[in-house]
């Protein structure tokens, strides 16, 4: 089986982006790091989250693997 080229999207243009052109590319990376960091941000959240309901298992007496398993079984609790 032969590895899948990387999915690559190729933009040329035989014109100089214009001044609008460049601001709104601009304007679309700042949206997008705005939108990584707001990500980043709920992901240290949830991960302190989860390490607290972990940790309160473990305290209450149960073992690790235990506890992972309570914490995961609550995650999951919503999907079906």
């Amino acid at each position: 089986m032969s590895p899948k080229p990387p999915n690559l999207h190729l933009v040329s243009s035989s014109e100089t982006p214009d001044g609008g052109e460049l601001q709104a590319m601009r304007d679309a990376i700042t949206r997008m790091k705005r939108n990584r960091d707001l990500l980043n941000e709920f992901c240290v959240e949830q991960a302190r989250f989860v390490r607290a309901e972990y940790l309160a298992y473990v305290e209450a007496g149960f073992t690790g693997p235990q506890a992972m398993q309570l914490v995961a079984a609550k995650l999951s609790l919503g999907r079906k």
